[in-house]
């Protein structure tokens, strides 16, 4: 079984980390996060937020860094940050830029769009380790053997997606799967899937 492929890693030069939030939306919440952030010399270097009114959340994306001089302790931040998730019923993640995301690639015929990741990848536009390339075809097996990632044949009809479904997540989990990229994956996920992979998974179709 070939072991999880890594190409060219983006170099930072300091070293960021990407904070991750969704909650109810009411006031404050930003403020509570950058004055935690602030208060623990760290520097804000992007932000994003948007509030979903349809269903009541709010998303925020915050990159940092701890300050010039400053060595801070990310464990013990995170530990801290716990108390200010609690006020605003937070789910949050707290991503190191220096560990490259462990990515899930899906694809079925077409290879458009799995070769133009793979090159953005080996150009190192894209820091991953790339777990496996599951397919419900065989078309793209020989593209994967050649760059020398893990292929995985799933078959699905219409009496077997369940079962596809649920061999999928158990790879997904025992390759500690992060992402999952649909890349033209011509299969529309059931809802118990989507409920899974909810926050862990981009459609890609171009």
């Amino acid at each position: 079984m070939p072991p999880p492929f890594r190409g060219h890693a983006m170099q930072h030069e300091k070293n960021h980390f990407i904070l991750k939030i969704s909650c109810p939306a009411t006031s404050g919440i930003v403020a509570a996060v950058t004055s935690y952030l602030a208060g623990n010399s760290c520097y804000i270097g992007e932000m994003a937020q948007f509030d979903d009114e349809y269903s009541g959340t709010f998303f925020m994306r915050a990159v940092f860094r701890f300050n010039d001089g400053h060595e801070g302790d990310i464990q013990q931040l995170k530990a801290g940050f716990d108390a200010v998730a609690s006020d605003f019923a937070m789910q949050w993640e707290l991503h190191d830029t220096r560990r490259p995301m462990r990515v899930l690639l899906m694809v079925s015929k077409f290879d458009h769009c799995l070769t133009d990741l793979l090159y953005r990848y080996h150009k190192g536009e894209m820091d991953m380790t790339i777990t496996a390339i599951v397919s419900n075809h065989l078309d793209l097996r020989p593209m994967a053997e050649r760059e020398g990632i893990r292929f995985i044949y799933l078959p699905v009809t219409r009496e077997t997606k369940a079962a596809q479904e649920a061999a999928l997540m158990k790879v997904v989990d025992e390759t500690g799967t992060e992402l999952v990229v649909l890349a033209r994956y011509m299969q529309i996920l059931s809802d118990d899937l989507c409920q899974q992979l909810a926050g862990r998974a981009i459609n890609i179709h171009h």
